[in-house]
């Protein structure tokens, strides 16, 4: 139990306390990339769940527009919200 309490005590030093530390030492570019990759990842997941309900239910195309466009908006706000976080440093 000795050695729990010391590696946790360890990996405090590398946890940070707030969402601003991890903001501080980022660079523009991995930036960039985080809001990139968040809103590519948002509009493929929704449309893959939209083909894949369409290929279960058998309603071809409208499942799979309607889940594309639900993944846009949500990247979009996740990226919004996201910027927001990073601006008020």
């Amino acid at each position: 139990m000795k050695d729990i309490k010391d590696l946790s005590k360890k990996l405090e030093k590398f946890i940070p306390k707030d969402k601003k530390e991890v903001t501080k030492n980022t660079s523009s570019l991995g930036i960039a990339m985080r809001l990139s990759s968040e809103l590519v990842a948002a509009v493929f997941v929704a449309s893959g769940i939209g083909y894949y309900l369409d290929k279960w239910l058998e309603t071809k195309p409208f499942l799979l527009i309607v889940f594309f466009f639900l993944g846009a908006i949500t990247g979009i706000l996740n990226v919004v919200r996201t910027s927001k976080m990073i601006n008020k440093d």
